[in-house]
């Protein structure tokens, strides 16, 4: 290849399918970031408490005050 394009040819082939690889990436991230976006479900509003058992739950590895 190098033979046939000279180096300026080669490394600009190199550099343009860099450059289209790049391209083809962030459109297929883009592409799953709005399927993602568009198949989760809106979050709860902040004001309605939550009916886990475990909300508000902190995890502390120091020990209760009182013990």
């Amino acid at each position: 290849m190098l033979a046939k394009f000279g180096f300026l040819g080669s490394a600009g082939l190199i550099l343009g399918i860099l450059i289209t690889m790049i391209a083809a990436g962030w459109l297929l991230s883009s592409l799953v970031w709005l399927v993602r976006r568009r198949h989760t479900p809106a979050p709860a509003p902040i004001d309605e408490p939550s009916q886990h058992p475990l909300a508000g739950f902190t995890w502390t590895d120091e020990p209760p005050r009182g013990a």
